[in-house]
């Protein structure tokens, strides 16, 4: 990205802080001085970062919590701390690696690691990046992005033909049944399960626990599945 670029991204960004409601494409335009098809590519990169939101009844932009958390306490650190009652619950209730991923363009940054105390383990370190559709933890969050923003991480990530199918229809799935899945896809040997943390206010964050195969039974993956689901559910009730 070009300083040009950038200058014209950070217009954007003080108009919205500056008017302190949400703005059309075209008063955005209008208040920034740059040409609508500029502003649009703009804003779609910022929603893409979340650094921006926008609302699907009106199609109006607004900042997100997103820069407040960089300038309050840091991006990473406000999330761990929203994540990390939910984590070590999972963990000390099941002994498993717990991670916290953020949605960064295409690929998920892993935050922290709760590691299992077990001896057969696999163990991601922070700050490392997959690809956010062969992970449990990327799938939980674009499931549940907006729909244009979904599609076009897909098209990235998939550009065309049967992969793209199968990546479609395993977000569908995903965003019907609540939690995203995924075994041996990102490391071989390794399932894992994940769901996003949207109910937290972090749309673009999730939490999954790790599992060596031969650990994952069915009755394991049920339980698992069902204390991820009670954590949000909890949470949301007590919102």
């Amino acid at each position: 990205m070009s300083i040009a670029v950038l200058d014209k991204a950070f217009s954007i960004l003080e108009v919205l802080a500056r008017t302190g409601r949400e703005l059309t494409l075209a008063e955005l335009a209008e208040e920034a001085r740059l040409p609508k098809p500029t502003v649009h590519r703009i804003l779609r990169s910022l929603r893409d970062l979340g650094y921006v939101g926008q609302s699907d009844r009106r199609g109006t932009y607004q900042l997100s919590g997103r820069l407040a958390s960089l300038r309050e306490y840091g991006r990473d650190e406000a999330v761990r701390a929203k994540a990390r009652p939910v984590m070590e619950r999972l963990q000390a209730e099941f002994d498993e690696t717990v991670n916290l991923g953020l949605l960064e363009g295409v690929f998920v940054r892993y935050v922290q690691v709760l590691e299992t105390s077990q001896a057969l383990r696999w163990i991601v370190k922070p700050g490392a990046r997959d690809p956010f559709h062969t992970t449990a933890l990327g799938r939980a969050i674009v499931a549940n992005l907006p729909d244009e923003q979904q599609r076009r991480l897909v098209v990235k990530a998939a550009p065309r033909g049967p992969r793209r199918t199968r990546l479609q229809q395993e977000l569908a799935a995903t965003r019907n049944r609540g939690y995203a899945v995924e075994e041996g896809e990102t490391v071989a040997g390794v399932a894992c399960v994940a769901i996003p943390l949207d109910w937290l206010g972090e749309p673009l964050a999730a939490v999954s626990v790790a599992v060596p195969i031969h650990r994952y039974p069915a009755r394991q993956r049920t339980a698992l599945i069902a204390a991820l689901l009670h954590a949000r559910d909890r949470a949301s009730a007590s919102a």
